[in-house]
């Protein structure tokens, strides 16, 4: 059974361990070798000092002991005498000193002048009485001279090997230093790059599954690979497509079953009034019961386009086929007017048409929803005894539609709000029902679905102008 990490948690801190691991065994390898690299170091200094001190103090001390000797052979004095043999003493134990701390060779040359300065010292102990061996003494100080000349020229060397020895360790353990972070670089990299694909995997899918549950096209198992808590998730999130396809098929069998019940009884309401309205059912209408009749007639015509602007929202919620036709553009508007004559004679408005006789292929039936909504809104919100603008002209090869009014100026905070579904604007809306709150939404579906694109502009000298762009669709073969 292939193990998987509990949580996102434990993949983080799985992965950060595995990354940092090689991260602090390097570390812990470079103080290492820096600690080691500092001792041999400071070991080295202190021969290289002890060496080159004791070297020093060793020519130093055969120059006084020469001067001793031929003051010795001057004055006779046995104190003078005494003290050279003390001085050799001395020579043979800084010899000692210096021998240890040279390799080989130079230990060879040292050797050579520890004998000679034996031999010096036991003729100086034969010297009292006798000159001829002081003679002989005194001859064999220029051996030992070049000797001593010798065994410092073998320390020189040897310091200068030493250090040669140090700064090739030094060279060796940059180029040690530089390989492992190559090697560590090469592996921790894609150490890091794949737990980071293998966090973000779970996460990446999880997004598209959210995606796609909001946009209503999750279909088949949600199936999320990665840590056991988010395969869970995944689990939860098929439930809960499942949920919202039950809640939104009952959604659609409500809309459909209230617009059943309320076009009948609403459709019976119109009927009635268009019959008071022609004096079919009775004597002539006086002016006050016309007026009467006619604001049932638009409220009633209002009734309807709300429930078809409900029946319309999820239609384009749930089907975005387009059906493009080439359509007149003239009858199409005058048509869409004609159906708001009531309402705009009512308040004194006065729709102007500006047109140049322009064809377009596109849905008629979602331009006819829109332009029907974009009216009707113009018409509520427009100042009493104004104009409706409606102009409609091919630009850059482009169809523009603009519906402007006079009347309240949208705020710029609610300049895109107004097209979210169900949001009601600051501004006061005229007439005895409520509006819905989706017609501007319906509207801008209805025109997007066609590739087009429905926003607020500034056209002077009106307050408000919507302003449709659609391009010129391909007609079906």
């Amino acid at each position: 059974m292939r193990w998987r990490p509990r949580s996102i948690l434990q993949l983080i801190l799985l992965g950060f361990l595995t990354v940092v691991a090689p991260l602090s065994a390097a570390v812990v390898l470079a103080v290492q070798t820096l600690v080691e690299q500092a001792v041999d170091n400071a070991r080295l200094n202190e021969r290289t000092v002890t060496l080159t001190r004791s070297t020093q103090q060793l020519q130093s001390d055969l120059l006084d002991l020469e001067r001793r000797t031929r003051q010795y052979a001057t004055l006779g004095d046995a104190s003078l005498l005494r003290l050279v043999l003390e001085g050799l003493d001395d020579l043979q134990a800084t010899l000692a000193t210096i021998g240890e701390r040279l390799d080989a060779g130079g230990a060879v040359v040292a050797a050579r002048l520890g004998d000679q300065l034996r031999d010096l010292q036991h003729e100086l102990t034969l010297v009292p009485g006798d000159a001829a061996r002081l003679e002989t003494a005194l001859a064999l100080f220029d051996p030992i001279s070049r000797e001593a000349q010798a065994t410092g020229h073998s320390s020189r060397l040897q310091v200068d090997a030493e250090l040669a020895a140090q700064l090739l360790a030094a060279d060796a353990t940059r180029t040690r230093m530089i390989l492992i972070a190559s090697a560590l670089a090469l592996l921790t990299v894609p150490l890091a790059l794949l737990f980071t694909y293998w966090i973000n995997q779970p996460i990446r899918q999880l997004e598209q599954v959210i995606r796609q549950l909001g946009s209503a096209r999750a279909g088949g198992a949600i199936r999320i690979q990665g840590p056991r808590e988010m395969q869970l998730l995944g689990r939860q999130l098929s439930w809960l497509r499942d949920q919202l396809a039950e809640l939104d098929a009952q959604k659609q069998q409500f809309l459909r079953h209230i617009s059943h019940e309320l076009k009948t009884p609403l459709a019976s309401l119109c009927e009635g009034a268009d019959l008071l309205a022609e004096g079919v059912v009775g004597p002539a209408l006086n002016p006050a019961q016309r007026e009467i009749v006619s604001i049932v007639q638009q409220n009633s015509k209002e009734l309807q386009r709300l429930i078809e602007n409900l029946l319309d929202y999820n239609q384009l919620l749930h089907r975005a086929d387009v059906r493009p036709r080439e359509v007149a553009l003239a009858p199409l508007v005058a048509e869409i007017v004609g159906s708001h004559r009531l309402g705009f004679k009512r308040h004194g408005l006065e729709a102007v048409l500006r047109d140049e006789q322009a064809h377009w292929v596109l849905d008629a039936g979602k331009l006819r929803a829109a332009l029907d909504n974009l009216v009707s809104n113009a018409a509520n919100y427009a100042s009493q005894d104004s104009e409706v603008l409606i102009h409609w002209r091919v630009h850059r090869d482009m169809l523009e539609i603009d519906v402007a009014n006079h009347g309240p100026l949208i705020p710029a905070d609610e300049t895109e709000r107004i097209f979210e579904p169900f949001f009601q604007g600051s501004t006061g809306r005229r007439g005895a029902i409520k509006g819905s709150g989706i017609g501007l939404s319906v509207a801008r579906e209805c025109i997007e679905s066609q590739g087009g694109s429905l926003r607020l502009v500034q056209r002077k000298p009106y307050s408000s102008c919507f302003r449709i762009t659609l391009p010129r669709l391909e007609e079906p073969a």
